[in-house]
Order: C-alpha cells, then sequence, then structure tokens
C-alpha cells in the first residue's frame, strides 16, 4: 500500500529494505540530499532504528519518519510535502512573473515619465504587483521587432482600493498602475516609447516559465498556460 501511494503521487523510491533500519540504509538515502532534498526521506513502517543510523540522517538531513500503522506515514509524508512545497512558493515568488496582457485605457495618463502612472484594462490572464513589463515595437529604420521593457508594476489601485492582484474580468472601469523603472534602465515615456495602441505584457522569460511550472502550476488556468504559450512566441523566448 505503501509502494502504491508513493507511485500515485509520483514520488521517486530510492530503495526498499525489511528489518530494522542500519547506517548503511541512511547512506543510501544520502543520495537524494544533493539531488531533490524534499525527497530525502525515510519512510520507517513498523520496524526498529538504530540509534546511530538516526544519529546519522540527523546529521545529514534526512528526515525519519516512522509508524506502526501504514496511514500515519502517510499522513507525515504528506504534511512534510506540503511545508517544502510552501517555503519553496514563499522563496519563488519574487521570481515568478505571471501571464497577462494589458490595454491602456484612452486618455488614462496621469504621469507620462518616470514612475508612469496610467489606466490600464487587464485583457488577458493576471496581473500581480512587481511584474515586470513590456511592449513589442518595431523599428521604423530596420523593421525588426523590439521589446521595449517600461520597468515593474509597483502599485495598482481600483476604485481608489490597493490591489495585490487582479485578474481578467476584475478590472471592469480600469485599474490605476504606479511603473517604476530599475536604476540601471532609461526610463520609458509615454507617447515616445508607447501609447495607449500598444499592449502592455508581462515580460516573462524561461526562468520564469520554469518557477511557474515548478512552484505555481496549479494557479494557473488552462487559458492562461496557453497564455505563456502565446507570449514565449510574442517575447521570443526558446
Amino acid at each position: 500500500a505503501l509502494l502504491d501511494f508513493l507511485k500515485a503521487s509520483k514520488i521517486p523510491v530510492a530503495g526498499i529494505g525489511l528489518g530494522p533500519v542500519h547506517k548503511k540504509h541512511v547512506t543510501q538515502a544520502s543520495v537524494m540530499v544533493e539531488k531533490a532534498r524534499e525527497y530525502a526521506v525515510m519512510l520507517c513502517f513498523d520496524v526498529k532504528i538504530d540509534k546511530d543510523a538516526m544519529e546519522m540522517a540527523e546529521e545529514m538531513g534526512i528526515k525519519v519518519f516512522t509508524a506502526d500503522i501504514i496511514y500515519h506515514l502517510f499522513d507525515q509524508f504528506t504534511a512534510h510535502s506540503k511545508e517544502i512545497s510552501e517555503q519553496k512558493r514563499k522563496d519563488q515568488a519574487p521570481l515568478a512573473v505571471f501571464p497577462c496582457v494589458l490595454r491602456m485605457l484612452k486618455g488614462a495618463v496621469i504621469n507620462k515619465r518616470e514612475p508612469l502612472i496610467i489606466g490600464v484594462d487587464v485583457v488577458e490572464g493576471q496581473l500581480h504587483t512587481g511584474t515586470p513589463v513590456c511592449v513589442v515595437k518595431t523599428n521604423p529604420e530596420t523593421k525588426v521587432r523590439e521589446i521595449v521593457s517600461l520597468g515593474k508594476v509597483v502599485s495598482m489601485e481600483k476604485n481608489h482600493k490597493h490591489m495585490d492582484i487582479v485578474r481578467k474580468g476584475e478590472s471592469a472601469g480600469g485599474v490605476a498602475i504606479r511603473i517604476d523603472c530599475a536604476s540601471y534602465e532609461n526610463p520609458k515615456t509615454y507617447g515616445r516609447h508607447f501609447d495607449d495602441s500598444d499592449d502592455i505584457y508581462s515580460l516573462i522569460s524561461r526562468s520564469s516559465i520554469d518557477v511557474l511550472k515548478e512552484s505555481f502550476r496549479k494557479d494557473l488556468s488552462k487559458e492562461e498556460w496557453a497564455l505563456v504559450v502565446k507570449l514565449k512566441k510574442t517575447l521570443n523566448i526558446s
């Protein structure tokens, strides 16, 4: 039953043993400490654990769960996995860039230059505070498409209420966003670098997509994952 549970959960099993747990078993499990620390775990069902083996496991950072009832092992491992996942989400949150497409509201320009403050509608995806955004322009001389970074959305307001996330369909009447430019980039100006005819995209990257897949997969709908594919093409991400 334990192996069935691990297989159904797509959890890799490095080895199986019968009888008391010794240091050699800990050594076998230690390979996962470097490969995937969340799976550096020993599930010990109704067996004795040698004292030296337990001390060795603690020193090496290997979690050892014991129980006389198999479902208690399930519960312990599930709780451990959840804790690891939540910590990983917390650590990776600053690196996650969610897909979105914004459209400016006509005439909704509060500040034209650093910081940019404009009114937008979220026409696709979900906009989060902290999202880097850009427009795609075609150079009139070279005819080459260029990605123009506008900066990072540092705050959003809807009906004078601060918002952290605005999804498609939630921005009726518009959302005022403030975009700050990084100190190492040249500030962009409305009317010169972009205007209200340009769609504004979240500036996703290969690494940010990987973060979404690893820790935020369930936070995106099928439609939003399709948008990720669309943005990859728009932003020339391989």
